[in-house]
């Protein structure tokens, strides 16, 4: 039963500070009326019960003998009335609001303590921006008008400080992202190092991430590059875009890997051509060469025709040979008449 007991004192007395709670706030605004209404009434009983005072003579004034100099001072009156803090009186009602229901009031219940780590809330400095008419160098209040000649504020009302430009903005906006990056990089919890004990008594083994070896070969001499140096060892070429990398990553680097530099300037590749002669045609009146692309000699003004003469001459087809094409036209013959005799 006792048991059972415990949780019924237990809502009693949550409900009991709930419902004194509620009352003090109510009567907090109620207090300071009251205590005025009271004392109220006791002047005019005070007043009706005694009669008024005799008048007094006027007061004389008195001479001082002491010197100029010195000066008489009387101590401060100080109030020696005890302070009581309203919630002692609030607490004390509580008590005794317990006590009636045979309840104990703890003071742990009675208020919760304060949290004295509280964190500082760190805000931005902020500065008060003034405007000052441009016609009578008066500070503009909380309203657009001057108070001194009536103008309207306008654009032309110099402001300090001054507004910041877009440049000022965006160099604002980015050294905020760089500060955030950092301080998202310091929060980064950095793991301990895994590391097993060597079987040979030396140093411990580190785990380390996964690295892929990048090779760099020189387009020259189809020399690898020697760790990172930049300059091949067999024939003395500096890495340039060129130089191909294993394993490629051109998705990341389209137009050449960093620190690399730009490919040198190589000779093109000789290809054979066939010669070809220039053609040269004379005029067959004055023998002067026509200018390459004109019909119309420039010197008497002929025109190109069947007897200008070219040089060098067009090759003239082969005339066919008689003896020969008559020894074709017979093994001709010879090779029907044989196949008429076997069918």
């Amino acid at each position: 039963m006792e048991r059972e007991q415990h949780p019924k004192k237990d809502d009693i007395a949550s409900r009991l500070i709930n419902r004194f709670l509620r009352r003090s706030s109510r009567r907090t605004k109620s207090t300071a009326s009251n205590a005025a209404v009271e004392q109220e009434p006791t002047v005019p009983e005070a007043s009706a019960s005694t009669a008024p005072p005799p008048p007094q003579p006027p007061q004389q004034p008195q001479t001082s003998t002491a010197d100029d100099d010195t000066t008489t001072t009387s101590p401060p009156v100080r109030d020696t009335t005890p302070v009581i803090q309203w919630t002692d009186i609030q607490q004390e009602r509580a008590r005794a609001l317990f006590a009636k229901y045979g309840l104990t009031l703890e003071p742990n219940e009675w208020m919760t303590p304060r949290n004295l780590e509280v964190r500082r809330v760190d805000k931005p400095i902020r500065m008060r921006v003034r405007r000052t008419c441009h016609r009578c160098q008066t500070t503009f209040g909380p309203e657009k008008v001057c108070v001194n000649c009536h103008h309207v504020r306008c654009k032309q009302c110099p402001r300090y400080p001054p507004a910041r430009t877009k440049e000022e903005k965006e160099a604002r906006a980015l050294a905020k992202m760089s500060s955030e990056a950092a301080a998202d990089n310091s929060k980064e919890h950095k793991h301990d190092p895994l590391t097993l004990p060597s079987r040979s008594g030396g140093q411990d083994l580190t785990y380390k991430d996964i690295k892929q070896r990048v090779r760099r070969t020189c387009h020259r001499c189809q020399t690898l590059f020697p760790g990172i140096s930049t300059q091949c060892e067999n024939c003395g070429h500096d890495r340039c875009k060129i130089c191909p990398r294993d394993p490629l990553k051109l998705d990341k680097y389209p137009d050449g890997y960093p620190d690399d530099e730009d490919p040198p300037p190589e000779r093109p590749i000789r290809v054979w051509k066939k010669p070809r002669m220039r053609v040269r045609y004379f005029c067959h009146k004055c023998e002067t060469i026509y200018v390459p692309g004109e019909p119309i000699c420039s010197n008497c003004g002929q025109e190109k025709g069947p007897e200008t003469r070219r040089y060098p001459p067009k090759k003239e087809k082969p005339s066919i040979d008689p003896d020969l094409l008559r020894r074709v036209q017979e093994r001709l013959g010879a090779m029907r008449v044989n196949e008429g005799d076997d069918t």
